[in-house]
């Protein structure tokens, strides 16, 4: 059985991103990990996730009998894994070589560690550096950042199998802020995080920050605040934060990618850019 196992969830992805990301999963330095792929089954680019399963043994694709979103889908693969560590990947983004390993040698040494992230390393459609994303190191200070904004990185995340079967999956109704919505579980759970101060992930970046989630992701940011905050944070640390998060959930698109793009928001959410 492997120790670990890579999941990927995709959906008609420009097919040279797409690519770049595989061959970043593997040429990984750490490779006995299983490669679990879901697609959905009007996805364009089929016939190279078939030859790439008859070509490597280590891939597993996994074909939804309709079209999915990302939730269901991470869901699908996280159930049919068998390893003690699961790995998160998004098919746009790709990875320093020595992700896995650091990352799971980290997981298999800190035991008491759930939830493991790393800072990232911002990309054009070109894979020009354009900018890094830095992370708190810590699980205080990590849970502390969660009040106001997301305090590790998903494209970078490793978790513990057996936590996620404790805590529960990604939630379905929380669209674009299904990751919000999990670790804030976890963190109710008294779950342990950490992120390694390396940059894992290169992560593609748009030049409006708001484009990739839209208002969508801070309506369900503050839903998911609403049901989980009382569980973390005492009530004078969550009344603000809600009360924030209930003015963004109210701004309309354009606004946001105003707000979201300003210098002064992009240092506060620790967004340098080169």
């Amino acid at each position: 059985m492997n120790e670990l196992s890579v999941i990927l969830t995709t959906y008609n992805e420009n097919y040279v991103y797409l690519k770049r990301c595989i061959d970043s999963i593997l040429n990984q330095k750490y490779q006995k990990y299983e490669f679990i792929i879901i697609i959905n089954p009007t996805d364009i680019n089929m016939l190279y996730f078939k030859q790439l399963q008859a070509q490597d043994s280590r891939i597993k694709l996994i074909i939804n009998s309709r079209n999915e979103g990302v939730s269901f889908s991470r869901n699908k693969g996280i159930k049919y894994s068998k390893s003690a560590f699961i790995a998160f990947v998004d098919s746009d983004d790709y990875y320093s070589k020595d992700r896995l390993e650091l990352q799971l040698n980290y997981m298999k040494k800190k035991k008491d560690v759930s939830v493991l992230g790393s800072n990232m390393t911002l990309v054009d459609e070109e894979n020009i550096i354009i900018g890094h994303r830095l992370y708190p190191e810590n699980h205080k200070d990590i849970k502390k950042q969660f009040l106001f904004k997301m305090a590790v990185a998903n494209p970078s995340i490793m978790v513990k199998k057996e936590d996620l079967n404790d805590i529960g999956f990604f939630n379905e109704n929380y669209m674009k802020a299904e990751d919000f919505e999990l670790w804030l579980r976890f963190l109710a759970s008294d779950k342990i995080f950490h992120n390694l101060q390396n940059h894992l992930v290169f992560y593609r970046s748009k030049i409006d920050d708001n484009e990739k989630r839209g208002r969508i992701h801070y309506n369900n940011v503050f839903r998911a605040l609403k049901v989980h905050s009382k569980n973390i944070w005492p009530f004078y640390k969550r009344i603000f934060c809600l009360s924030f998060f209930f003015f963004i959930s109210l701004m309309p698109n354009g606004l946001l990618s105003i707000l979201l793009n300003l210098k002064l928001v992009r240092a506060w959410k620790n967004i340098s850019r080169v």
